[in-house]
Formats: C-alpha cells, sequence, structure tokens
C-alpha cells in the first residue's frame, strides 16, 4: 500500500512538473515570438507599400502583441502617414496616429501570407484631392506596366480576412475640381462586422459624423449636418455580379430621420438599382434642421406646425451612357415657425417642388418643378416658382420671384446674434418666360425677362465685422438680353465704392456652362485694404513666410473657368500695408481663369508705377504671374519696406536711401497665399538713379578695410544705370560703371535668393585715394632698389592703380579678396615677370617623330588571324546560349500551367480566387527565379568560350 502511495505520488509530482514546464514555455513563447517576429513584420508592411502604391510611407512606433488577443496577433502602426509624389509632393493622402490590426498567429509563424481578421483605424486624417486634369492622389496603386519584373510577380505579403473593421475619430477632406465638388467630414466614427470571406455576407455598419457639409457647384447642400447611420446590408457574390441588399437602416441628419429601401447589383457591364426614400415619419421641424439659420439659433425651443411630404425614388440602369430614373417630391402645407421669446412668427409657409427622370439617356426629358414657394414674415412676403423643362437642347426656363422685405424686421421672427442688426428695404419682382433658343436667334420680343431686385438703405452690423456695411443704393434689371446693375453705392469703415455695368449671356451660362460675359465700371474715393483686411498699418506687404505649409494651409483665389468680365477700375486712393496709393487707374479683365491687368497705373512711395500682365490660375495648385513694371522715381526706402520681393532681390535697397526708376518683366510660380516661389522667378530689366546713398551696408564696410579706404564704407552715388535678369535662384547684374567717390569702378555679378553673394569690382584707384603712409613706403623702397640696380628700372607709383575686387560669401557676411597689393607691384615694374619672359624667350626648340610605314602592312594581316579566331568562338557560345534559353523556358510554362490549374480550383468566391492568384504568383515567381538561374549559368560558359577566344588572339605578334 505505501508502495502503490508513493507511485502515485511520483505519478502526480511529474505531471505538475512538466505540465508546470509546458506552461511556463508557453508563457514564454507568447513573449519572445513578437519579439522575433516584429522587425520581419514591420519590413512585410514597408515592401507591400513599396511594391504596390507610388507613395511615400513613413511609419512611427511599431509594437507587435497577442497577450490580450490569442491566438490572434495583434499589429499596432503609430503615426503611419502616406504622403504623395509628383504632382501631390507635401500632400498627406493619410496621417493615422494609431493602425491596430489583428492577424494569424499561425500565417505568421508559417512566414508565407499574414492573415488579417481585423483593422482599426484610430484618428485617421485623410486629404483627397482629384486635380483639374483628373489626376487623384488616391490612384496610387502602381499598374504592372511600371512594376519591376520581381514586384509583378511578387505575392502580396498579406492576405485580408476581415471580419470587422472600425474607424474612429477620422477627418475627411474632399475637393474634386472638375466636378466643382468638395467634402469636410469631422469626427467619423465607422463600424463594419462580418465575414468578408464568404460568398454570402449579413454585413452590420454603424456611422457617425459630427459634422458633414457638402457643397457643388458653388451651391451648399449640406452644411455642418450631424450625421447617424445605422446599415445592415445583405451582400451576394456570384461570378457576375455582386447583390447589395438594404436591409434594416437608418439615416439621420441632424434631427430629420429616414431610410431607404431596396437593393444595388453591380454586374459585368452595368449596374442596376431599386433604392426608395422611406420618409413617412420626418416631420416638418425636422426637416428645418438641415437649413443652419433655423437649426443653429434657438432650434430646440422653436415651435413648428405644418405638414411635410417627402418621397424619393431611384430605379432602374447605369452605365457609361445611362442613368437611372428618378422622381422625387417635396410638399410642405400651412407651415408655421414660432420663437418663444420673439413676437413675430413665420406663416403660411407652403411649398410644392418635384423632379423626375425616367431614365436612360437622354437627360432631356428631365423635369424640374417649384410649383409653389410662400411664406409670410407678418406683412412681409416672399413668393417664387419655377418651371424647366429640356435642359439638354433648347431649355425653357418659367420663374416668377417675388419678394417684399423691411429688413430691420427679421430680428422678430428669427434670433439674432448678440450685436447682429438689419436695416434696409427689399423689393424684388421678376418674371422669366421662354427659351434659349430664342435669346440664340436675337429674337428677345419670344423671351420674356422683366422686372427689377432693388435694395434701398441697407445697413448690417455684425461682432464679427469692425465696421457696418452700408448700401444706400443698389439696382439690378433684368431684360432679355441681359442683367444690367444699374447703380450699387456701398460703404463701409473708411472705404466707399460705386459700381454699375451689364451681364451677358446668364442663360447660357446657367444651362449650358456657356461663357458669362460681363462689363462693369468701379469707382471709389477710398478704399483702406489694411482695415477691410484687419492688418495694422506696419504689417508689410508680405512676412515672407512662404513655406510649403504655409501655402498647403488655404487655397489660392482662382480666376472661373467660364467668365469674360472686363472691370474698368479709377481709385482715387488705396491704403494697404501702411502705404497710400492714389490716382489708380486701368483695366481688369478675367477671361478662362486667367486675369489680365491693363494699363493699370497709379501714385505710390513718392513716385509712380505703370503695370501689366497676368495672374494664370489654370493649373489650380501652383498659379503663375506675368508681370512687366515701369518704376518711376520711387523712393527705396519704402519700396524695400512695403515689399519683402525687392528686398530678396535687392538686399542693397535695406540700406540705401534715395529715389529709383526701373523698367522688368517678371514672371513667377506662385503659393496658393500668392507669395512668389523665389526658385521659379525669371526675369529681367534695367534701373537708375540720379542720386544714392548707402550707409551701413556689409560688403562696403569690408571692402574699406580690406582696402584700408574708410571712405568706401558708405557712399554717395550718382547716375547709375544698371541691367539685370534673374533665373535659377538669383539676380544676375550686367557689368555697369559707377564712381565710388573719385574711384571709377565696373561692376558684375549676382545675388541668390538666399542672400548670397559674388561679385567682381574693377576699380581705378587714384593715388590720392590711397593712404599717404603706403605711398611714402612704396616709393622709398622703388627709390632704393633702382640705387642697387638701374637696369631694372622700376617706376615710381602711376596716377591710377587697376584693382580687381571680388565680393563673396554672403550679404550679411561678405567675404573680400583684392590684387592691390600685386597690382601696385606690376604698376611699378615686376623684376619676377622680367625673369620668366626672358627665359622663355631663349627656350624654344621641336622635335620630330619619325615613322615606319610598314608596320602598318604587319598590324593588317594580324588583325585578320584574330578576327577568325573569335568568330568561330561566337557560333559556339550562341549555340550554349540557345540551348539555356530553351530549357528556361519550359520551367516558365510549366509554372504558368499550375497557376491556371489553381485558379480555376478557387471558384467564384472573389476572396478565394485573389488568394488563389496569390499562390499562382509565387509559383510563376519562383519558377522565373530558376530560369533566369538556368539563363544565367548559359551565359556563364559562353563567355568563358570567348573570354578563350580572347586570350589565344592576344598572343598572336
Amino acid at each position: 500500500m505505501e508502495k502503490k502511495e508513493k507511485k502515485k505520488k511520483s505519478l502526480l509530482r511529474r505531471i505538475l512538473k512538466w505540465t508546470g514546464i509546458t506552461f511556463l514555455l508557453l508563457i514564454i513563447a507568447l513573449i519572445l515570438v513578437p519579439i522575433i517576429f516584429k522587425d520581419e513584420i514591420k519590413e512585410m508592411v514597408i515592401d507591400e507599400v513599396n511594391n504596390n502604391l507610388n507613395a511615400k510611407l513613413s511609419l512611427g512606433e511599431f509594437d507587435l502583441t497577442f497577450l490580450s488577443t490569442f491566438p490572434n496577433m495583434t499589429v499596432e502602426l503609430n503615426d503611419t502617414k502616406l504622403e504623395g509624389i509628383n504632382e501631390f509632393k507635401g500632400v498627406e493622402l493619410a496621417s493615422i496616429k494609431q493602425f491596430v490590426a489583428h492577424v494569424d498567429f499561425w500565417s505568421v509563424v508559417s512566414g508565407d501570407q499574414v492573415e488579417i481578421d481585423e483593422i482599426h483605424l484610430k484618428e485617421p486624417s485623410f486629404d483627397v484631392r482629384v486635380l483639374n486634369n483628373g489626376l487623384a492622389n488616391y490612384d496610387i496603386v502602381k499598374p504592372d506596366s511600371v512594376k519591376t519584373p520581381e514586384q509583378a510577380s511578387e505575392p502580396s505579403n498579406f492576405k485580408l480576412s476581415l471580419k470587422e473593421y472600425s474607424i474612429t475619430g477620422a477627418n475627411v477632406n474632399y475637393k474634386d475640381e472638375p466636378s466643382s465638388m468638395s467634402m469636410n467630414i469631422a469626427n467619423l466614427n465607422h463600424t463594419g462586422k462580418g465575414d468578408l470571406t464568404e460568398d454570402v455576407i449579413d454585413f452590420e455598419t454603424t456611422t457617425g459624423m459630427d459634422k458633414i457639409t457638402f457643397n457643388m457647384d458653388g451651391v451648399s447642400y449640406l452644411t455642418d449636418v450631424k450625421t447617424d447611420v445605422i446599415m445592415n446590408i445583405l451582400m451576394e457574390f456570384t461570378e457576375k455580379s455582386s447583390k447589395f441588399t438594404l436591409k434594416e437602416n437608418q439615416f439621420k441628419l441632424n434631427s430629420l430621420s429616414f431610410s431607404v429601401d431596396g437593393f444595388y447589383e453591380m454586374l459585368e457591364d452595368h449596374d442596376q438599382m431599386d433604392l426608395k426614400l422611406n420618409a413617412n415619419k420626418a416631420t416638418f421641424k425636422e426637416f428645418l434642421s438641415l437649413i443652419p439659420a433655423f437649426y443653429r439659433t434657438g432650434y430646440e425651443n422653436m415651435v413648428s406646425k405644418g405638414t411635410l411630404e417627402m418621397k424619393g425614388l431611384v430605379k432602374g440602369k447605369m452605365d457609361d451612357t445611362n442613368l437611372p430614373g428618378w422622381d422625387f417630391k417635396l410638399a410642405i402645407g400651412n407651415g408655421s415657425i414660432k420663437y418663444p421669446d420673439l413676437p413675430g412668427s413665420i406663416s403660411n409657409i407652403n411649398v410644392k417642388a418635384s423632379s423626375a427622370f425616367a431614365g436612360g439617356d437622354n437627360l432631356d426629358k428631365m423635369t424640374l418643378d417649384v410649383e409653389k414657394f410662400h411664406a409670410a414674415f407678418g406683412v412681409n412676403t416672399l413668393d417664387a416658382n419655377l418651371k424647366m423643362r429640356n435642359p439638354m437642347t433648347d431649355p425653357l426656363l418659367v420663374s416668377d420671384i417675388m419678394a417684399k422685405m423691411d429688413l430691420a424686421t427679421i430680428k422678430d421672427y428669427i434670433p439674432m446674434n448678440e450685436g447682429e442688426s438689419y436695416n434696409g428695404k427689399l423689393d424684388a419682382d421678376v418674371h422669366l418666360n421662354g427659351r434659349m433658343s430664342s435669346i440664340e436667334k436675337e429674337d428677345y420680343e419670344a423671351f420674356k425677362a422683366e422686372g427689377t431686385l432693388t435694395l434701398m438703405g441697407m445697413n448690417y452690423k455684425s461682432p464679427d465685422l469692425s465696421n457696418d456695411v452700408d448700401i444706400s443704393e443698389m439696382v439690378f434689371r433684368f431684360s432679355p438680353k441681359n442683367l444690367t446693375l444699374e447703380k450699387l453705392n456701398a460703404k463701409t469703415g473708411n472705404s466707399d465704392f460705386s459700381m454699375n455695368g451689364a451681364i451677358d449671356n446668364y442663360m447660357g451660362y446657367v444651362f449650358r456652362d456657356e461663357l458669362l460675359k460681363g462689363n462693369f465700371n468701379f469707382t471709389s474715393n477710398l478704399i483702406d485694404l489694411d482695415q477691410l483686411m484687419n492688418l495694422s498699418t506696419s504689417t508689410s506687404e508680405s512676412t515672407g513666410e512662404t513655406s510649403e505649409a504655409a501655402s498647403e494651409s488655404s487655397e489660392p483665389l482662382l480666376i472661373p473657368n467660364n467668365i469674360d468680365f472686363d472691370l474698368r477700375t479709377s481709385i482715387g486712393k488705396l491704403k494697404y500695408s501702411g502705404t497710400d496709393i492714389t490716382n489708380m487707374n486701368g483695366n481688369v479683365k478675367m477671361k478662362e481663369e486667367v486675369a489680365s491687368l491693363e494699363g493699370l497705373s497709379m501714385n505710390a512711395m513718392g513716385g509712380s508705377i505703370g503695370l501689366k500682365g497676368t495672374y494664370d490660375t489654370r493649373d489650380h495648385a501652383k498659379p503663375k504671374i506675368n508681370f512687366s513694371y515701369v518704376l518711376k522715381e520711387l523712393d527705396i526706402q519704402q519700396l524695400a519696406k512695403n515689399f519683402v520681393t525687392v528686398e530678396k532681390l535687392a538686399p542693397i535697397a535695406k540700406y540705401a536711401q534715395g529715389k529709383i526708376s526701373s523698367s522688368f518683366d517678371m514672371t513667377s510660380d506662385l503659393t496658393s497665399d500668392l507669395s512668389p516661389i523665389y526658385n521659379s522667378l525669371n526675369g529681367g530689366g534695367d534701373l537708375s538713379t540720379s542720386t544714392v546713398t548707402i550707409k551701413g551696408f556689409k560688403p562696403f564696410e569690408k571692402m574699406a578695410e580690406a582696402l584700408q579706404m574708410s571712405k568706401l564704407s558708405s557712399q554717395t552715388i550718382k547716375d547709375v544705370k544698371a541691367k539685370f535678369s534673374f533665373a535659377d535662384g538669383k539676380v544676375n547684374v550686367k557689368p555697369f560703371d559707377v564712381n565710388l567717390g573719385k574711384i571709377k569702378t565696373n561692376v558684375s555679378g549676382f545675388t541668390t535668393f538666399e542672400q548670397g553673394i559674388d561679385y567682381d569690382l574693377k576699380m581705378m584707384v587714384p593715388k590720392e585715394e590711397i593712404p599717404a603712409a603706403m605711398i611714402k613706403t612704396v616709393e622709398q623702397a622703388i627709390s632704393k632698389v633702382n640705387s642697387l640696380a638701374p637696369g631694372l628700372d622700376m617706376k615710381s607709383v602711376p596716377d591710377q592703380i587697376p584693382v580687381k575686387v571680388d565680393v563673396l560669401g554672403s550679404v550679411m557676411n561678405p567675404k573680400i579678396t583684392t590684387n592691390f597689393k600685386e597690382s601696385l607691384m606690376e604698376a611699378t615694374g615686376n623684376l619676377k615677370d622680367n625673369l620668366i619672359n626672358n627665359i622663355k624667350e631663349t627656350a624654344k626648340d621641336t622635335v620630330k617623330a619619325i615613322v615606319n610605314d610598314k608596320i602598318d602592312d604587319a598590324k593588317e594581316e594580324l588583325e585578320k588571324k584574330k578576327q577568325q579566331i573569335l568568330a568561330e568562338a561566337q557560333k559556339n557560345a550562341d549555340k550554349v546560349r540557345a540551348e539555356s534559353k530553351k530549357q528556361a523556358n519550359a520551367v516558365r510554362a510549366e509554372a504558368q500551367k499550375n497557376a491556371d490549374k489553381l485558379l480555376a480550383e478557387a471558384g467564384s468566391n472573389p476572396l478565394k480566387q485573389a488568394a488563389a492568384k496569390k499562390a499562382g504568383d509565387k509559383l510563376i515567381k519562383e519558377a522565373e527565379e530558376k530560369a533566369l538561374k538556368i539563363e544565367a549559368e548559359g551565359d556563364k560558359k559562353a563567355d568563358a568560350i570567348m573570354k578563350e577566344a580572347q586570350e589565344k588572339a592576344d598572343k598572336l605578334k
């Protein structure tokens, strides 16, 4: 019994012992495996991006664990950024604070493809852009045509087997220039669950956005709308289609809730859909939440009444030529809006609007109707209607707009912000009825267009504005031919302006996006830009901060591509950046994304300025200028102070007093804040000044020290005339003559935009300008040498010494070198040079070579024998290469056969097909490596044959 008990205890002890060891080893493995594979997976991520994307990837901290997600491993990438290249250099397509992926443990250990089960993005930012030329920064997947053979055949390091994903705290900016469309999303949160490896998937998603703003063609369809979406989708994948059926779903835009029923199916040659809007429970107040003026001002306490009917249907076929049909309707009946704290209410709100299209390729059959739009603000009324037919061929437009508003009473119906108020009278009575063809034929009697829009005595106050805006009178008159701005008189702060003119082809612009033409006259007694732009008078034209980061923070001022406007301008006085500009006159033409200045003239900075040229925005990301300037008698100090470009191009201006005249041309690319991109500057011209005084300029001060002539440190220079050009980041000054005091000087060289300098000064220094002590020492030395060696005949110091001065370094740290000492020695007779000249005269002998004609004949016979040996060797080498090529192609063909077999066995599941393709690609890659090795061996043998033949030929003598 005791023995049996001891055996039981011994067995139990061994079980516990090995169990403990196994458990300990498992814990050690859990700790060590992530450490072992961490660098390998990071390299796999980088390789995957480099092999497949045209973008620049940067990674922050990288971590790999699986203690919390066992048996899956967790990959964490922190501060991941994907930056564009070429046209999108400097634009971050994605910036993700944390990227988390759950991957299958055994796929990591096996070293084949890493299977990804979950993906979670935390606080990502996306900046999506489509340029006018159609290039999109999200189109970054490399086509096979640009991949290296190794990249094209390389299977992916990763396999997507998603069961769940999420996006938390995302911000999205989207701008599509060709479509004139933009969207901004703030704090997007989204989750999705479903097994994406299956052919039939129940997919569940939830989406929340704090703010979404959507604009298209200059119209804001959504503004800071809070959005929540719950959507469950049945996904069905077959070999020929992918069908998405909406199950339980709910959309909520601010307070408006609705759902969508139906499906969307993608077939081989077209898409099919049947989607229906379900908004039966939506109320009028919920609909008002989409209008910022109501939602942002006391919406919760607002009381509204009235009926709301919203219907929408999209059904049919969509491909390259066809669009699905639609039928949308909106009706509001007997609506009213009342704020408890305000005396008045908006009443009798009635709206009936619809748009329909049967579907197909003829959008001319689309209809748009606003049968009724009416609202009463007490005694103020607003009425409108609209009917549109045949928009694609010969648009018919029937519309009436009538309004009578006392702006001072708006505060009785809609809450105003503190300090905000309106005054004035708005009257509109406009009637349009006719077809586009009538205007094209100039049959104006057949097109009814009449009425006026007037605004009188308007005053607007806002805490966001430093000054009131006053429009004393505005009259806009409608006619079939044009829209006429008869008068506009306005004032804000110190600034005033008047304007009149006309706009032609407004119907063609609205319906066919044709050129909108306009002619306007703009006059003003005073425009105070410092006040309007909230600039202090001490602010210069530019701070000089033209970094790419600053330029990306804003959009450049773009000229529309379908306008042709001519603005004739006359401004008595304009204040900008502390500078007073007077008598500003000229024309500004804007046509097809280019603004042209014609005959612009003004008085400023003590002189006059003439300007003509173009501001070209056809490249939206990088506008260009091409200007010609004529400056007359401008104060140099004011010029340098107010224009940072002048200080960049001519840093000496900062230290100069006087007036300057110049004519020059300049072209440059611009940043989005309209500052020049200096390395793109090109141009040139001339400058002149009758008198200029220069003090405190470092290169002059250093030159004075080097030459021991203190007078050079500050100069008053007269009658300067010079020519210059700028390109490749520097200003080149062509040689010109100037007097620095009594020293005649020729100046040439260049200044870089980074303030580097390289100038050559050729000076004729009068004897009297050289320090007296230096002259005395030189003349004593000459006298002594002549007395000891009369034959050398050293001369006395001449009246003028030619001196060369090189000015290098930078404006603030110049480096001066001169040949003053050498030039002085040469001018008085140089013993060293005389001796050298004598040696050169006595050392002239020539040696002629002897040529043996028979050597050429022997060389020709020897060369024939060498060529025979090499030709036979080449024949044998080519035979070896052909055989190795045949064997290599057989290996490639077998691999392709096996890859095709794997793909056929994958069936219709798209994910299985993708996996089969990757496995096949791996087989092809391995075969390619083997084939290349066979071909390399053949090449090696062939090279050996040729080498042996060459050695044999070389031995022939």
